[in-house]
């Protein structure tokens, strides 16, 4: 008779489990799948934005040597006074404006990538 007992007693485990997973297992389980696909379009995104600005940089820089701003820029620095020049480039200002044409230049090239460029 106990072998009964045990029987009956695993059949009423089984579907107390049952029960379990239907009353709170599956809120876990769609959540769980929820938080999931919400990372991976997270990292998608944010891949993709990676990918298109790599793109854009690119596109601006062959631009950029194109047109021939760089070496505009490098004649004008090279009519500057020594003592200007000098003065400027302690304070860096070589490499910003390098910055910010390449900023510029990106930002624009970027408006004319579907989706992403606002």
């Amino acid at each position: 008779m106990d072998w009964i007992a045990g029987f009956l007693d695993n059949i009423l485990s089984f579907f107390q489990w049952i029960w379990d997973f239907l009353s709170s297992g599956i809120y876990l389980f769609v959540k769980e799948v929820l938080v999931l696909l919400t990372k991976v379009a997270i990292y998608s995104w944010i891949s993709v934005q990676i990918m298109a600005l790599d793109v854009a940089y690119s596109a601006a820089q062959s631009i950029l040597s194109d047109i021939g701003v760089s070496e505009a820029i490098r004649a004008k620095w090279s009519g500057l006074p020594a003592e200007v020049a000098s003065t400027l480039s302690f304070f860096g200002i070589p490499q910003a404006l390098n910055i910010i044409f390449s900023a510029l230049s990106t930002r624009f090239v970027l408006k004319f990538v579907p989706f992403l460029g606002r």
